[in-house]
Protein backbone atom coordinates (compact mmCIF):
# COMPACT_ATOMS: atom_id res chain seq x y z
CA UNK A 1 0.00 0.00 0.00
CA UNK A 2 1.45 3.36 -1.08
CA UNK A 3 0.60 6.74 0.40
CA UNK A 4 1.37 10.09 -1.20
CA UNK A 5 1.88 12.62 1.59
CA UNK A 6 1.85 16.40 1.03
CA UNK A 7 3.99 18.07 3.70
CA UNK A 8 2.90 21.70 3.38
CA UNK A 9 5.38 24.03 5.09
CA UNK A 10 3.85 27.13 3.55
CA UNK A 11 0.50 26.02 2.23
CA UNK A 12 -0.30 24.74 -1.24
CA UNK A 13 -0.47 26.29 -4.69
CA UNK A 14 -1.10 24.68 -8.05
CA UNK A 15 2.33 25.33 -9.58
CA UNK A 16 4.16 23.88 -6.57
CA UNK A 17 1.90 20.82 -6.67
CA UNK A 18 2.60 20.13 -10.35
CA UNK A 19 6.36 20.66 -9.99
CA UNK A 20 6.52 18.17 -7.10
CA UNK A 21 4.31 15.58 -8.80
CA UNK A 22 6.39 15.74 -11.99
CA UNK A 23 9.44 14.74 -9.93
CA UNK A 24 7.61 11.92 -8.13
CA UNK A 25 6.03 10.54 -11.33
CA UNK A 26 9.16 10.74 -13.47
CA UNK A 27 7.08 12.16 -16.34
CA UNK A 28 8.89 14.76 -18.46
CA UNK A 29 7.45 18.26 -18.58
CA UNK A 30 7.39 18.13 -22.39
CA UNK A 31 4.55 15.57 -22.11
CA UNK A 32 2.44 18.25 -20.43
CA UNK A 33 3.54 20.82 -23.01
CA UNK A 34 2.26 18.63 -25.83
CA UNK A 35 -0.95 17.79 -23.96
CA UNK A 36 -1.91 21.42 -23.32
CA UNK A 37 -0.81 22.71 -26.71
CA UNK A 38 -3.42 20.36 -28.13
CA UNK A 39 -5.91 21.19 -25.36
CA UNK A 40 -5.81 24.95 -26.01
CA UNK A 41 -5.07 24.63 -29.75
CA UNK A 42 -2.16 27.01 -29.27
CA UNK A 43 1.44 26.93 -28.07
CA UNK A 44 2.02 25.95 -24.44
CA UNK A 45 5.49 25.31 -23.02
CA UNK A 46 5.90 23.81 -19.56
CA UNK A 47 9.21 23.10 -17.87
CA UNK A 48 10.72 22.76 -14.43
CA UNK A 49 13.81 24.63 -13.32
CA UNK A 50 16.12 23.82 -10.42
CA UNK A 51 16.56 26.44 -7.73
CA UNK A 52 17.75 26.44 -4.13
CA UNK A 53 15.70 27.52 -1.11
CA UNK A 54 17.79 27.75 2.07
CA UNK A 55 20.25 25.32 0.49
CA UNK A 56 17.55 22.78 -0.48
CA UNK A 57 17.33 21.86 -4.18
CA UNK A 58 13.77 22.46 -5.37
CA UNK A 59 11.81 22.30 -8.61
CA UNK A 60 10.03 25.40 -9.84
CA UNK A 61 7.35 25.25 -12.53
CA UNK A 62 7.52 27.57 -15.53
CA UNK A 63 4.57 27.99 -17.90
CA UNK A 64 4.71 29.98 -21.12
CA UNK A 65 1.77 30.12 -23.51
CA UNK A 66 0.44 31.94 -26.53
CA UNK A 67 -1.87 34.79 -25.57
CA UNK A 68 -4.59 33.31 -27.81
CA UNK A 69 -5.16 30.76 -25.04
CA UNK A 70 -6.28 33.55 -22.70
CA UNK A 71 -10.07 33.81 -22.66
CA UNK A 72 -12.76 34.61 -20.12
CA UNK A 73 -14.18 31.19 -19.23
CA UNK A 74 -16.93 29.99 -16.92
CA UNK A 75 -17.34 26.54 -15.36
CA UNK A 76 -19.61 25.25 -18.13
CA UNK A 77 -17.07 26.18 -20.81
CA UNK A 78 -14.22 24.51 -18.93
CA UNK A 79 -16.26 21.34 -18.35
CA UNK A 80 -17.00 21.15 -22.08
CA UNK A 81 -13.30 21.61 -22.92
CA UNK A 82 -12.36 18.79 -20.57
CA UNK A 83 -15.08 16.38 -21.68
CA UNK A 84 -14.22 16.85 -25.37
CA UNK A 85 -10.50 16.18 -24.90
CA UNK A 86 -9.29 12.85 -26.31
CA UNK A 87 -5.87 13.11 -24.62
CA UNK A 88 -6.92 12.43 -21.03
CA UNK A 89 -8.71 9.51 -19.41
CA UNK A 90 -12.20 9.51 -17.93
CA UNK A 91 -10.72 9.49 -14.43
CA UNK A 92 -8.63 12.58 -15.15
CA UNK A 93 -11.70 14.26 -16.65
CA UNK A 94 -13.82 13.43 -13.59
CA UNK A 95 -11.13 14.47 -11.09
CA UNK A 96 -10.36 17.73 -12.91
CA UNK A 97 -14.03 18.64 -13.19
CA UNK A 98 -14.50 17.80 -9.50
CA UNK A 99 -11.73 20.21 -8.48
CA UNK A 100 -13.08 22.96 -10.72
CA UNK A 101 -16.55 22.47 -9.26
CA UNK A 102 -15.24 22.95 -5.71
CA UNK A 103 -13.76 26.32 -6.66
CA UNK A 104 -16.85 27.29 -8.64
CA UNK A 105 -19.14 26.50 -5.70
CA UNK A 106 -17.00 28.68 -3.43
CA UNK A 107 -16.94 31.58 -5.90
CA UNK A 108 -20.68 31.22 -6.50
CA UNK A 109 -21.37 31.38 -2.76
CA UNK A 110 -19.14 34.41 -2.27
CA UNK A 111 -20.34 36.42 -5.27
CA UNK A 112 -23.96 35.23 -5.25
CA UNK A 113 -24.04 34.03 -8.86
CA UNK A 114 -25.14 30.87 -10.64
CA UNK A 115 -22.42 28.23 -10.42
CA UNK A 116 -22.44 27.33 -14.13
CA UNK A 117 -22.35 30.91 -15.39
CA UNK A 118 -20.15 32.70 -12.89
CA UNK A 119 -16.93 34.07 -14.40
CA UNK A 120 -14.04 33.98 -12.01
CA UNK A 121 -10.36 34.57 -12.54
CA UNK A 122 -9.02 31.68 -10.49
CA UNK A 123 -10.53 28.98 -12.71
CA UNK A 124 -10.65 30.97 -15.93
CA UNK A 125 -6.91 31.63 -15.90
CA UNK A 126 -4.84 29.43 -18.23
CA UNK A 127 -2.26 28.56 -15.59
CA UNK A 128 -4.96 27.41 -13.16
CA UNK A 129 -6.48 25.17 -15.81
CA UNK A 130 -3.05 23.69 -16.47
CA UNK A 131 -2.34 23.24 -12.75
CA UNK A 132 -5.60 21.41 -12.05
CA UNK A 133 -5.63 19.09 -15.05
CA UNK A 134 -1.89 18.37 -14.63
CA UNK A 135 -2.45 17.45 -10.97
CA UNK A 136 -5.20 14.97 -11.89
CA UNK A 137 -3.12 13.59 -14.78
CA UNK A 138 0.04 13.09 -12.69
CA UNK A 139 -1.81 11.57 -9.74
CA UNK A 140 -3.41 9.04 -12.07
CA UNK A 141 0.06 8.06 -13.28
CA UNK A 142 1.49 7.84 -9.76
CA UNK A 143 -1.64 5.94 -8.67
CA UNK A 144 -1.20 6.05 -4.87
CA UNK A 145 -3.52 3.94 -2.72
CA UNK A 146 -4.02 6.90 -0.41
CA UNK A 147 -3.41 10.66 -0.54
CA UNK A 148 -2.80 12.48 2.74
CA UNK A 149 -2.03 16.09 3.62
CA UNK A 150 -0.53 17.92 6.56
CA UNK A 151 -2.67 20.67 8.12
CA UNK A 152 -3.39 23.40 5.52
CA UNK A 153 -1.46 26.60 6.26
CA UNK A 154 -2.78 30.08 5.51
CA UNK A 155 -1.22 33.53 5.76
CA UNK A 156 -2.68 36.76 7.13
CA UNK A 157 -3.16 40.41 6.22
CA UNK A 158 -4.56 41.49 2.85
CA UNK A 159 -3.76 41.03 -0.83
CA UNK A 160 -4.87 42.69 -4.06
CA UNK A 161 -7.11 40.66 -6.35
CA UNK A 162 -9.15 41.22 -9.50
CA UNK A 163 -12.03 42.25 -7.20
CA UNK A 164 -9.90 44.69 -5.16
CA UNK A 165 -8.16 44.31 -1.80
CA UNK A 166 -9.32 41.21 0.08
CA UNK A 167 -8.38 39.55 3.39
CA UNK A 168 -6.01 36.58 3.67
CA UNK A 169 -6.89 33.74 3.54
CA UNK A 170 -9.02 34.75 0.57
CA UNK A 171 -12.79 34.25 0.89
CA UNK A 172 -12.64 31.46 -1.72
CA UNK A 173 -9.90 29.60 0.14
CA UNK A 174 -11.79 29.98 3.43
CA UNK A 175 -15.01 28.69 1.87
CA UNK A 176 -13.27 25.71 0.28
CA UNK A 177 -11.48 24.66 3.47
CA UNK A 178 -14.68 24.55 5.55
CA UNK A 179 -14.76 21.36 7.61
CA UNK A 180 -10.95 20.97 7.73
CA UNK A 181 -8.60 22.05 10.49
CA UNK A 182 -6.28 24.82 9.28
CA UNK A 183 -3.28 26.67 10.70
CA UNK A 184 -2.85 30.42 10.23
CA UNK A 185 0.61 31.91 10.54
CA UNK A 186 1.84 35.50 10.68
CA UNK A 187 2.99 35.92 7.10
CA UNK A 188 1.32 38.72 5.15
CA UNK A 189 0.69 36.83 1.95
CA UNK A 190 -1.55 34.14 0.49
CA UNK A 191 -0.04 30.71 1.17
CA UNK A 192 -2.82 28.26 0.31
CA UNK A 193 -4.49 29.45 -2.90
CA UNK A 194 -8.04 28.55 -3.96
CA UNK A 195 -6.56 26.05 -6.43
CA UNK A 196 -4.40 24.50 -3.71
CA UNK A 197 -7.33 24.43 -1.29
CA UNK A 198 -9.55 22.70 -3.87
CA UNK A 199 -6.88 20.05 -4.50
CA UNK A 200 -6.73 19.37 -0.76
CA UNK A 201 -10.50 19.25 -0.41
CA UNK A 202 -11.00 16.93 -3.40
CA UNK A 203 -8.28 14.38 -2.65
CA UNK A 204 -8.06 14.63 1.14
CA UNK A 205 -8.43 11.34 3.00
CA UNK A 206 -6.62 12.56 6.11
CA UNK A 207 -4.94 15.71 7.45
CA UNK A 208 -2.27 15.00 9.99
CA UNK A 209 1.20 16.22 10.90
CA UNK A 210 2.32 12.61 11.38
CA UNK A 211 3.02 9.92 8.81
CA UNK A 212 4.67 6.52 8.76
CA UNK A 213 6.08 4.08 6.25
CA UNK A 214 9.17 3.44 4.16
CA UNK A 215 10.10 6.47 2.05
CA UNK A 216 10.26 5.50 -1.62
CA UNK A 217 10.56 8.95 -3.22
CA UNK A 218 10.74 12.57 -2.14
CA UNK A 219 10.21 15.79 -4.05
CA UNK A 220 10.80 19.42 -3.08
CA UNK A 221 9.15 22.24 -4.99
CA UNK A 222 8.76 25.97 -4.58
CA UNK A 223 6.96 28.92 -6.13
CA UNK A 224 7.96 32.45 -7.06
CA UNK A 225 7.48 33.86 -3.55
CA UNK A 226 10.09 33.84 -0.79
CA UNK A 227 9.69 34.59 2.91
CA UNK A 228 12.20 35.51 5.60
CA UNK A 229 10.39 33.60 8.35
CA UNK A 230 10.11 30.14 6.74
CA UNK A 231 11.21 28.47 3.49
CA UNK A 232 8.58 28.48 0.75
CA UNK A 233 8.77 24.72 0.16
CA UNK A 234 6.35 21.93 -0.57
CA UNK A 235 7.65 18.45 0.23
CA UNK A 236 5.90 15.42 -1.25
CA UNK A 237 6.72 11.92 -0.03
CA UNK A 238 5.75 8.61 -1.59
CA UNK A 239 5.54 6.09 1.25
CA UNK A 240 5.23 2.34 1.28
CA UNK A 241 3.15 1.40 4.28
CA UNK A 242 3.00 -1.88 6.04
CA UNK A 243 -0.28 -2.79 7.68
CA UNK A 244 0.30 -0.49 10.61
CA UNK A 245 -2.14 1.00 13.04
CA UNK A 246 -3.36 4.50 12.30
CA UNK A 247 -5.20 6.98 14.47
CA UNK A 248 -8.96 7.35 14.60
CA UNK A 249 -11.22 9.05 17.14
CA UNK A 250 -14.10 7.47 19.05
CA UNK A 251 -16.93 9.70 20.27
CA UNK A 252 -19.41 8.33 22.83
CA UNK A 253 -22.55 9.38 24.67
CA UNK A 254 -25.15 7.56 26.81
CA UNK A 255 -28.77 8.13 25.78
CA UNK A 256 -31.92 6.94 27.59
CA UNK A 257 -34.63 9.25 26.30
CA UNK A 258 -34.69 9.01 22.49
CA UNK A 259 -36.99 6.82 20.41
CA UNK A 260 -35.81 4.11 18.06
CA UNK A 261 -36.85 6.21 15.06
CA UNK A 262 -34.76 9.14 16.34
CA UNK A 263 -31.75 6.90 16.95
CA UNK A 264 -31.99 5.40 13.46
CA UNK A 265 -32.18 8.86 11.89
CA UNK A 266 -29.18 9.94 13.96
CA UNK A 267 -27.10 7.01 12.71
CA UNK A 268 -27.87 7.79 9.05
CA UNK A 269 -27.05 11.45 9.62
CA UNK A 270 -23.61 10.65 11.04
CA UNK A 271 -22.71 8.35 8.17
CA UNK A 272 -23.62 11.11 5.71
CA UNK A 273 -21.37 13.51 7.65
CA UNK A 274 -18.26 11.35 7.29
CA UNK A 275 -18.33 8.89 10.21
CA UNK A 276 -16.37 5.68 9.59
CA UNK A 277 -18.76 3.66 11.73
CA UNK A 278 -21.69 4.22 14.09
CA UNK A 279 -23.10 1.63 16.48
CA UNK A 280 -25.35 1.35 19.54
CA UNK A 281 -24.61 -0.75 22.64
CA UNK A 282 -27.41 -1.62 25.11
CA UNK A 283 -26.54 -0.46 28.64
CA UNK A 284 -28.22 0.25 31.99
CA UNK A 285 -27.97 3.71 33.49
CA UNK A 286 -28.90 5.12 36.91
CA UNK A 287 -32.13 3.85 38.46
CA UNK A 288 -31.77 0.76 36.23
CA UNK A 289 -32.99 2.62 33.17
CA UNK A 290 -32.34 0.72 29.90
CA UNK A 291 -30.37 2.92 27.51
CA UNK A 292 -27.93 2.91 24.61
CA UNK A 293 -24.34 4.00 24.31
CA UNK A 294 -23.85 5.58 20.91
CA UNK A 295 -20.32 5.20 19.53
CA UNK A 296 -19.01 7.09 16.51
CA UNK A 297 -15.70 6.28 14.83
CA UNK A 298 -14.11 8.93 12.62
CA UNK A 299 -10.84 10.32 11.33
CA UNK A 300 -9.21 12.77 13.79
CA UNK A 301 -9.98 15.84 11.66
CA UNK A 302 -13.72 15.04 11.87
CA UNK A 303 -13.79 14.89 15.70
CA UNK A 304 -14.94 18.46 16.32
CA UNK A 305 -17.56 18.45 13.56
CA UNK A 306 -19.14 15.17 14.66
CA UNK A 307 -18.90 16.00 18.37
CA UNK A 308 -20.83 19.22 17.83
CA UNK A 309 -23.33 17.35 15.68
CA UNK A 310 -23.93 14.77 18.44
CA UNK A 311 -24.46 17.50 21.02
CA UNK A 312 -26.86 19.36 18.73
CA UNK A 313 -28.92 16.51 17.28
CA UNK A 314 -29.21 14.10 20.21
CA UNK A 315 -30.63 14.51 23.71
CA UNK A 316 -27.27 14.05 25.45
CA UNK A 317 -25.86 16.80 27.66
CA UNK A 318 -22.25 15.71 27.23
CA UNK A 319 -19.93 13.48 25.23
CA UNK A 320 -16.67 11.58 25.63
CA UNK A 321 -14.01 11.13 23.00
CA UNK A 322 -10.70 9.34 22.83
CA UNK A 323 -8.00 8.45 20.33
CA UNK A 324 -7.89 4.87 19.10
CA UNK A 325 -5.54 2.82 16.94
CA UNK A 326 -6.99 0.94 13.97
CA UNK A 327 -5.64 -1.63 11.53
CA UNK A 328 -7.61 -2.39 8.38
CA UNK A 329 -7.24 -4.80 5.48
CA UNK A 330 -6.91 -3.58 1.91
CA UNK A 331 -10.39 -3.39 0.40
CA UNK A 332 -11.63 -3.39 -3.16
CA UNK A 333 -14.88 -4.13 -4.98
CA UNK A 334 -15.33 -6.40 -7.97
CA UNK A 335 -18.27 -8.02 -9.77
CA UNK A 336 -19.38 -11.53 -10.68
CA UNK A 337 -22.02 -12.77 -13.12
CA UNK A 338 -24.44 -15.14 -11.37
CA UNK A 339 -27.43 -16.63 -13.23
CA UNK A 340 -27.87 -13.53 -15.36
CA UNK A 341 -27.39 -11.12 -12.45
CA UNK A 342 -24.42 -8.91 -11.57
CA UNK A 343 -23.18 -9.46 -8.03
CA UNK A 344 -20.94 -6.95 -6.27
CA UNK A 345 -18.18 -8.61 -4.24
CA UNK A 346 -16.14 -7.21 -1.37
CA UNK A 347 -12.51 -8.34 -1.42
CA UNK A 348 -10.31 -7.97 1.68
CA UNK A 349 -6.62 -8.83 1.44
CA UNK A 350 -3.75 -9.06 3.89
CA UNK A 351 -0.38 -10.73 4.04
CA UNK A 352 -0.79 -14.01 2.12
CA UNK A 353 -4.58 -14.22 2.49
CA UNK A 354 -7.72 -12.97 0.74
CA UNK A 355 -11.35 -12.88 1.90
CA UNK A 356 -14.24 -12.36 -0.55
CA UNK A 357 -17.88 -11.82 0.35
CA UNK A 358 -20.99 -11.02 -1.71
CA UNK A 359 -22.38 -7.55 -1.03
CA UNK A 360 -25.67 -7.69 0.88
CA UNK A 361 -27.69 -5.52 -1.52
CA UNK A 362 -26.72 -7.67 -4.52
CA UNK A 363 -27.78 -10.87 -2.77
CA UNK A 364 -31.00 -9.28 -1.49
CA UNK A 365 -31.97 -8.05 -4.97
CA UNK A 366 -31.47 -11.50 -6.51
CA UNK A 367 -33.48 -13.03 -3.67
CA UNK A 368 -36.35 -10.58 -4.27
CA UNK A 369 -36.35 -11.08 -8.04
CA UNK A 370 -36.16 -14.89 -7.99
CA UNK A 371 -38.09 -15.66 -4.81
CA UNK A 372 -35.11 -17.71 -3.59
CA UNK A 373 -34.26 -17.45 0.14
CA UNK A 374 -31.43 -15.02 0.87
CA UNK A 375 -29.30 -17.68 2.57
CA UNK A 376 -29.62 -20.01 -0.43
CA UNK A 377 -28.51 -17.33 -2.89
CA UNK A 378 -25.63 -16.36 -0.61
CA UNK A 379 -24.36 -19.97 -0.36
CA UNK A 380 -24.68 -20.52 -4.11
CA UNK A 381 -22.60 -17.42 -4.86
CA UNK A 382 -19.92 -18.56 -2.39
CA UNK A 383 -19.90 -21.97 -4.07
CA UNK A 384 -19.34 -20.31 -7.46
CA UNK A 385 -16.45 -18.35 -5.99
CA UNK A 386 -14.83 -21.53 -4.76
Amino acid sequence: MNTLYFDMTTGLAGDMTVAGLLHISGIKSRVLSELFSEFFKSRVEIETNTCFVNGIKCSRLSIDFDKTAVKKRDLLTIKEMISSSCLISEKVKNDSTGIFKIIAEAESEIHGRDIEKVHFHEVGAVDSIIDIISTAYLLENISPDEIAFSTPVTGSGTIKSAHGTIPVPSPATTEILKGLNIKRINIGDELTTPTGAAIIKYYCTDTSASFNGKILKTAYSTGLKSFEEIPNILRILLLEQNRQAHNIAEIEANIDDMSGEEMGFLMDSFFKSGALDVFFTPIYMKKNRPAYKISILCLPDKTQLLSEKLLKESSTAGIRFSERKRIVLDREFTTLKFKGHTVTLKKFSGENFVKIYPEYESVAEISRQTGTPFSTVYRQILKNLE
